[in-house]
């Protein structure tokens, strides 16, 4: 079954109330975007194949964001670093998706503090 939009936000404000990092949160939240749908390649399966994935996070000065894909990497890790325009899954593919949002952002460029070791 696909996912919707309330699926989505229900699934993001799940994983903002386990932030453990507040100074985290309070970063990340001006950059929510309301979510929405992109199709991106999948690069892993058969040519051609394309996910749904939700950016959920816009940081325009570096052209990335934070996307939610139940399939490809999902459901084990369905956070994903993207880049705002183009049409593959992610940055750097496989090693750009996470198990948790928080996890995400601080691998992304909109987190400027030192990232997670």
């Amino acid at each position: 079954m696909a996912l919707d939009a309330n699926q989505v936000r229900e699934l993001i404000k799940a994983q903002l109330s386990r932030f453990r990092d507040p100074t985290a949160l309070a970063r990340l939240s001006p950059m929510l975007v309301e979510p929405y749908p992109i199709e991106r390649a999948w690069d892993y399966g058969a040519p051609g194949e394309i996910f749904a994935c939700w950016t959920l996070l816009e940081h325009r000065p570096s052209n990335t964001g934070i996307a939610y894909c139940e399939s490809g990497f999902g459901p084990e890790n369905p956070w994903g670093l993207v880049f705002l325009s183009g049409p593959h899954m992610g940055i750097g593919m496989d090693s750009a998706w996470f198990p948790e949002l928080e996890i995400a952002f601080k691998e992304s460029a909109a987190w400027e503090e030192d990232k997670p070791g």
